[in-house]
């Protein structure tokens, strides 16, 4: 992993050497192994490094063997020894053995349909000084992020966090109170915006090309639908051979590769199939959260099952200075409240091994969150209104916004504040079950906005790689156009079908997949959250101490926008009758994102 950094355009006295070097040092974390600057006409890129595959040749940025061409680059390409087969046939010579190099030559061979031959996960530039442009490519699901903006001189600023942009000095941010909507509504920032008006992203699966002070972004690759007609037990074969597979590929490295277990069926699936890969125990971490919420049992046991050098931690009871940690090292609001449990686990993780694989996507690709079949559950007399009256996928929407609109209408100061775009539309005119709509936006705004957002912060706050299996191009293209009763549904389809009852039930053909690895009590326990638990956690003495510090006894900057009245009420409910813990949460992170970042807005 690095951090990625450049500026480029025709105005480029101001970027003297120190001032460079002073805007890629808040990207340390994420490259603390080495760094560089390459100063070229109209282009300055730079670079930090955490070295991973080809420790001795991969320095960046890298400039090609062949042609003017220069890149920085953060990821790892899982396919790069094919690729690099390939192209060498073709001609192309190679100076490293780096994946870096091998994105230089399919740049050359590809052009801009290169990052179509890439697997794995990514963001980089290339400055094709032939042709005087910057080409800029993101992986598909949005791992690795890319920011950038124009300073007051046009030229364009990118940088793989909004930290380095702001260290440049040469821009100011401006607040977009519709994206902070969005965040008290959904506790992360959508992947296609930022919250600032004036910084962008480019999204997921974009790649885009920078000529004469214009940017022009396209979408490489989207997920479509294309039902797969297939028995249900090749389809379980054919996702474990998928998912084998993927796990193969992201445990090329040259140093050690380590996992993290829960205990769940997603991350012991993972490391099972990864053991087998390995001929010595790998090492597994896990976290407990004491008396609350404590998956350290069942990660043990499943670490005895598969023989793996097990890591526990066991975090504190009063964690506020790793909550203020975490946040001040998010450069955007984000109240996932597993956000700095996984920085504990990564930083723990990072004291013994520099990569390590994790669960995440599996929920996503198999239908494993309780609201895919919540509508399916309600009761006509409890719910009348809604199995009448609106959608699913409203449905859907409501029970996941922690204010709703009216309620954040409230919040509001300026009412035109209020985002009336929450309920987008990714399915492209085409028709998809309710499932179908909730899994895209889940793919297209909750795995990349909030999961992968925390995994990439958190993992390179200790500076650690983290890989996902699940979130395989084939893998993840296979799983969603299963018929969809392969994944969710009340008829039962495996030998432990009586255990599910008469209800509907999820993430049915996974499970299956790990009868043949796990034990049953693991695959089939009930589904426990990574995060802390909220609500007994923030009435907590020490946590109710910040709140009043934050937003009681100090004039809060949320103030400048929301209304104070409410949010006091808002909080006065909580801690006298326990109501809505997650709104205080919400405010309470972003009050704490504010006061560490208002240096750079106000």
């Amino acid at each position: 992993m690095c951090g990625i950094f450049g500026v480029v355009g025709t105005s480029l006295s101001s970027y003297k050497k120190d001032e460079v070097r002073r805007a890629i040092t808040p990207l340390t974390h994420r490259g603390p192994d080495d760094h560089g600057v390459t100063f070229l006409q109209d282009c300055i890129l730079g670079q930090t490094r955490l070295s991973i595959v080809d420790l001795e040749s991969g320095h960046q940025p890298m400039k090609d063997n062949v042609r003017d061409h220069t890149i920085t680059f953060n990821g790892e390409i899982y396919n790069y020894r094919e690729l690099r087969a390939t192209l060498s046939k073709k001609g192309h010579t190679f100076s490293t053995s780096s994946d870096t190099e091998v994105i230089l030559k399919a740049y050359q061979e590809y052009g801009d349909d290169c990052p179509e031959h890439f697997d794995g996960m990514f963001a980089f530039a290339i400055w094709d000084n032939e042709r005087k442009r910057l080409f800029i490519a993101r992986d598909r699901f949005g791992k690795k992020p890319f920011y950038y903006t124009f300073d007051d001189q046009d030229n364009f600023i990118f940088a793989s966090e909004i930290k380095a942009l702001f260290a440049t000095g040469k821009i100011k941010g401006v607040l977009d109170h519709e994206a902070i909507d969005t965040y008290l509504a959904l506790m992360y920032i959508p992947p296609w915006k930022t919250v600032y008006k004036n910084i962008k992203v480019v999204p997921p699966a974009g790649s885009a090309v920078l000529k004469d002070g214009s940017l022009n972004i396209v979408r490489y690759w989207q997920l479509e639908k294309n039902p797969i007609s297939i028995s249900y037990e090749k389809a379980k074969e054919e996702v474990r051979h998928l998912l084998t597979e993927s796990v193969k590929k992201r445990m090329i490295a040259d140093v050690e590769i380590g996992s993290f277990l829960s205990g769940g069926v997603d991350s012991t699936l993972v490391t099972m199939i990864a053991q087998s890969f390995s001929k010595t125990p790998i090492k597994t971490f896990s976290v407990g959260y004491q008396d609350y919420i404590n998956e350290l049992p069942f990660a043990a046991k499943a670490a005895r099952a598969i023989g793996t050098d097990h890591h526990t931690l066991q975090a504190k009871d009063d964690m506020v200075q790793e909550l203020e940690t975490a946040i001040k090292y998010f450069d955007e609001p984000h109240a996932d409240s597993s956000d700095f449990p996984q920085y504990l686990l990564s930083k723990f993780t990072a004291q013994k091994v520099k990569v390590a694989l994790s669960g995440d996507g599996a929920d996503e690709l198999f239908l494993g969150y309780g609201w895919y079949t919540r509508h399916k559950n309600l009761s006509y007399r409890a719910h009348f209104k809604e199995k009448v009256f609106i959608s699913p996928f409203s449905g859907y929407l409501n029970v996941v916004q922690v204010f709703t609109p009216r309620e954040r209408a409230k919040l509001w100061k300026n009412k035109k504040d209020l985002n009336k775009n929450l309920k987008i539309d990714f399915t492209n005119g085409k028709k998809f079950s309710f499932m179908q709509k909730i899994n895209l936006f889940d793919i297209n705004s909750y795995l990349p906005g909030d999961l992968l957002v925390k995994l990439d912060r958190a993992s390179m706050m200790a500076s650690l790689e983290v890989r996902s299996p699940f979130l395989d191009k084939e893998l993840v293209e296979f799983s969603f156009n299963l018929p969809e009763k392969f994944k969710a549904d009340n008829e039962g389809t495996g030998k432990f079908k009586t255990k599910w009852g008469g209800r509907w039930k999820n993430k049915i053909l996974l499970k299956e997949v790990a009868e043949k690895y796990l034990p049953y009590d693991i695959i089939y326990r009930k589904k426990q959250g990574f995060g802390p638990p909220i609500k007994p956690w923030m009435e907590k003495e020490s946590m109710q101490k910040l709140v009043e510090e934050l937003f009681i006894n100090n004039e809060a900057g949320s103030y400048n926008f929301l209304n104070e009245s409410r949010i006091k009420k808002i909080i006065n409910d909580f801690y006298k009758n326990g109501k809505n813990p997650y709104q205080v949460w919400t405010l309470t992170c972003l009050e704490l994102w504010y006061q560490n970042n208002k240096k750079y807005f106000e």
